[in-house]
């Protein structure tokens, strides 16, 4: 069983307060049989829910817990993809297509865990909980690792592009997500530029995440830097789980190939 199966079976023991344990206690109480049907809704096709109901509110202690990260990173992410997805007032079938699509192919997700992110996505989309309160809890889980909350950038922006194109609203949400998180705007503009590399060298000192005047000491020490926070044996110590295998080891290969690109634009 995957982190969602885990985290919906309630065996972890561990369970997320805050707006996304809010999240995750609507989806485990939900009727799934009462989902059928309904245009513009997820439909994960699973049997009766575990029961329970919204988790009581709770302030984490502070200290980071590496299992924690990992599921509230997993949740977060589903939720803040329903928000993106509803940010232009309406989620299509097509939307809820290519994140399913997404979930299968950019994290290798097996059918039943995907079946548990569609009832988190649909309880986070019909939730009146704002985008900014998920980004807000996140950053307190997770803002020790720095890098994870790049990553979730990165990944709301794969997720909205899975269509071809960024609706203004959709860069409008996740620009404020990226705040909220206590990342920059430059954050938002180097993970944009990975994804969309132009015929410059633009796009590899931002998956580097260094500027184009950087000299090559800072250049080197920011590729070992990332070279070892994408390490299989340290992700998981730093709030990614399993389920991001295959975006950690296509992350690593952008930050090789932009590295290569530029040692041989700069000769060093």
């Amino acid at each position: 069983m995957g982190l969602l199966g885990t985290l919906m079976g309630g065996s972890i023991g561990f369970f997320l307060f805050g707006p996304l344990g809010a999240i995750i206690g609507g989806a485990i109480g939900s009727n799934l049989d009462d989902n059928r049907g309904r245009p513009g809704r997820a439909r994960p096709g699973m049997g009766g829910g575990l029961g329970g109901g919204n988790p009581r509110p709770g302030a984490r202690t502070g200290r980071f817990n590496p299992l924690e990260a990992q599921q509230a990173f997993l949740v977060a992410m589903i939720s803040l993809a329903a928000k993106v997805a509803k940010a232009d007032g309406h989620v299509t079938p097509e939307e809820i297509r290519s994140f399913d699509q997404f979930l299968q192919r950019n994290l290798n997700m097996p059918a039943a865990e995907r079946k548990v992110a569609a009832r988190i996505f649909n309880e986070a989309r019909d939730s009146d909980i704002p985008a900014a309160e998920f980004a807000r809890q996140i950053r307190g889980i997770v803002g020790p690792q720095r890098q994870r909350l790049r990553d979730l950038v990165t990944l709301l922006l794969m997720i909205a592009l899975a269509d071809g194109r960024l609706h203004p609203a959709e860069e409008a949400l996740i620009r404020e997500v990226t705040r909220e998180m206590g990342l920059s705007d430059l954050d938002y503009d180097n993970a944009l530029k990975t994804l969309r590399p132009e015929g410059s060298l633009d796009w590899a000192y931002a998956a580097l995440g260094v500027l184009p005047d950087a000299d090559p000491a800072r250049i080197k020490s920011a590729y070992r830097k990332l070279a070892k926070e994408y390490h299989p044996d340290t992700l998981a110590g730093k709030g990614m789980s399993d389920d991001f295998r295959k975006f950690a080891a296509e992350k690593m290969r952008t930050v090789n190939n932009a590295y290569d690109a530029i040692r041989k634009e700069r000769g060093f």
